[in-house]
């Protein structure tokens, strides 16, 4: 029969032991043990072999006050960055109890990692499975999700699929796993991680550790967090042939043919390095920080050729790479997942309103004039609660634009007064370079504001003058341009039946084509001029989404686009509503026909329609034409990083 007084004496010396103060890498060293259900290399835990580990599991240590916050943003299967999590939540079991929060992205993949990384560690790890209230998996104190240890810890374990999960659960130390693979938002209750983070408000000692391989940049948390929040550390290895530490980068990696073996050519001195000198390489290994950040979160950036000798082979990597070079999916795979860099949609990625400033710069022809090329005006306006804007824009053969105006009319869009301010922009006479002149041919007004039926009115009424009703649609299989259905306009007690022909839009489809054709750095087809009226405020709204993929609440992914730098983005808007008018307007002409058919009208001759005099056919018939021409009697940044480069 167990003695109550030993018993008793026991715990009361246990109780008031001053805590040792060791780190999570010293804990880890003493005390974790790896089994083959979690680890290809079982037996006791060696920091060691994982050097580069060792910085970021002693800043979870309680011993670190100033940096509260971890990011962990490693290629995957490779810096054994889930470890690191595990030995701290080890050691806060075994040492110091607290209110423990873990993070994954779904509950199914939280029962995934119970099971072969969570359970182990506290079975295998003595000192972990001394502190169990219950071994029981009946027991309420050891259920899959919520475990109870000795200290009064609780451990709570959620997924981030679900809005409320985080809600009511206090916890000095916080866990987020594969971050990137959480929901920016869910259930109308904000993001994920943010929610989480305010469970630690209460909790001077909090600390928290986010862990992933990065994601689709906008989309991405953790690329999000590393980038504006924390100190950007990155492995500077030692480099045994000449003493100096350099951060390795993928263009280090050589090899002589594309099946032979691959080497690291030392960024120093130019020597070449054999995989077995990764262990020096690693050991030898310093963190620098490239950032200031916010003071509290420290960021470690790895990729993959970082793994530890025999984890992660160069060939390996290599011969990954040269399969997804030219495929674009499987190149978004590597990035992620070897180069443990964000991905960026190839369409968006290069397109910068810097870089669009200075092609407006280079030729600055005046604002509300139309250049050589202009065969058609068309023009868009864009509806906001207290000012209509409005964007006029010329088009020439294969699709080449010009801008040519682009306004804001403050007021109230429920008052007349405002909306026949964009009359006199839309019938604007505009000089052109044969020296006639030029109106606007359509007008595309958004209806989908706030003042949808003021929208609908001033359409009503200007049909007849090429004034068009449209609206954003969310299908992204839809035509680009949808065939037009009669709406009801209800306005000021009014009631007119289908009074109006509205067409929707694919904003999706159109958005992509618009970036397309911004990367066009030749004037030519698809080329995009802006002249003098494009302010930078304008070039930030034309650029300011960017085409992301997202993981829904049901887990499958999605792209979508989003506005990731917070500018208006009327300038974008707009450019799509224009292009659906351009759309509508070829709906007039037979196939190949239009653009000779407008060059005609302004005595040019069009590119590929014939030349040498040959006459061009008559204009088609529309009523809706006249007046466009006047008098003329004229002629005619990568951030791919270099992944592509080899």
């Amino acid at each position: 029969m167990p003695d109550g007084g030993q018993i008793y004496e026991d715990a009361f010396i246990e109780a008031i032991q001053p805590p040792l103060h060791l780190s999570v890498s010293e804990w880890a060293d003493a005390e974790r043990q790896l089994t083959r259900r979690s680890s290809s290399e079982p037996g006791q835990w060696r920091t060691d072999r994982v050097p580069f580990l060792r910085e970021p599991m002693d800043l979870l240590s309680p011993r670190e006050k100033k940096i509260r916050r971890v990011i962990l943003i490693f290629g995957s299967q490779s810096g054994a960055k889930t470890e690191c999590g595990l030995n701290w939540l080890g050691r806060t079991i075994a040492m110091d109890p607290a209110p423990f929060l873990i993070l994954f992205p779904t509950e199914a993949f939280a029962k995934r990692q119970v099971r072969q990384r969570l359970d182990p560690l506290f079975k295998d790890t003595p000192a972990v499975a001394a502190k169990q209230i219950s071994t029981k998996s009946r027991d309420a104190a050891n259920a899959m999700f919520l475990k109870e240890f000795q200290g009064d810890m609780l451990l709570s374990i959620i997924g981030g699929n679900s809005g409320s999960a985080a809600q009511g659960m206090p916890a000095q130390n916080l866990w987020v796993d594969e971050a990137s693979s959480l929901p920016l938002e869910i259930d109308d209750k904000g993001c994920p991680i943010e929610n989480a983070e305010a469970r630690q408000s209460n909790f001077p000692d909090r600390k928290t550790l986010i862990t992933s391989t990065p994601g689709t940049r906008g989309a991405c948390r953790i690329t999000w967090e590393f980038e504006n929040r924390s100190d950007r550390r990155r492995l500077a290895a030692f480099m045994p042939c000449c003493g100096a530490n350099e951060v390795i980068r993928w263009e280090h990696m050589v090899w002589d043919k594309k099946d032979g073996e691959v080497w690291c050519k030392c960024p120093a001195c130019g020597e070449r390095l054999a995989q077995h000198h990764k262990v020096a390489m690693l050991a030898g290994g310093v963190w620098g920080a490239t950032a200031k950040g916010d003071g509290e979160t420290a960021g470690f950036h790895l990729p993959g050729w970082y793994a530890p000798y025999g984890w992660l082979s160069w060939e390996k990597i290599r011969d990954e790479f040269l399969r997804a070079k030219n495929d674009t999916i499987l190149l978004k795979g590597w990035v992620n997942k070897r180069a443990a860099e964000a991905w960026e949609d190839p369409a968006t990625a290069k397109v910068s309103a810097d870089g669009l400033m200075q092609r407006a710069a280079a030729n600055p022809y005046p604002s509300g004039f139309c250049p050589d090329g202009v065969l058609l005006l068309l023009a868009a306006v864009d509806v906001q609660d207290t000012w209509l804007e409005i964007k006029v824009k010329g088009f020439g053969v294969g699709e080449e634009s010009w801008l040519i105006w682009h306004e804001k009319v403050y007021g109230n869009p429920a008052e007349d007064k405002v909306w026949k301010q964009i009359d006199v922009i839309r019938k604007t006479v505009f000089n052109h370079a044969s020296g006639g002149t030029m109106t606007v041919h359509k007008t595309a007004v958004d209806t989908g504001g706030h003042f949808t039926h003021e929208a609908y009115d001033y359409c009503r009424q200007r049909v007849n003058e090429g004034v068009v009703a449209v609206k954003g649609g969310s299908d992204k299989k839809a035509k680009t341009l949808g065939d037009g259905t009669k709406q009801d306009v209800n306005l000021r007690g009014r009631k007119i039946k289908k009074g109006v022909t509205l067409y929707m839009i694919n904003t999706h489809t159109l958005k992509r084509t618009i970036y397309g054709r911004l990367n066009i750095e030749q004037p030519g087809p698809g080329f995009m001029h802006f002249g003098q009226n494009a302010k930078d405020e304008y070039f930030k709204g034309l650029t300011c989404e960017k085409l992301v993929t997202t993981i829904d609440g049901r887990g499958f992914e999605q792209s979508e686009w989003r506005n990731e730098k917070g500018a208006r983005n009327e300038p974008l808007d707009l450019e799509v509503y224009i292009l659906a008018m351009l759309e509508l307007t070829k709906r007039h002409y037979a196939a190949g026909t239009m653009w000779a058919q407008l060059a005609r009208t302004l005595g040019a001759q069009a590119p590929g329609t014939g030349g040498g005099g040959v006459p061009l056919p008559p204009p088609a018939r529309d009523p809706q034409r006249s007046g466009w021409l006047k008098g003329s009697n004229a002629g005619g940044s990568d951030r791919r990083k270099g992944w592509l480069k080899r």
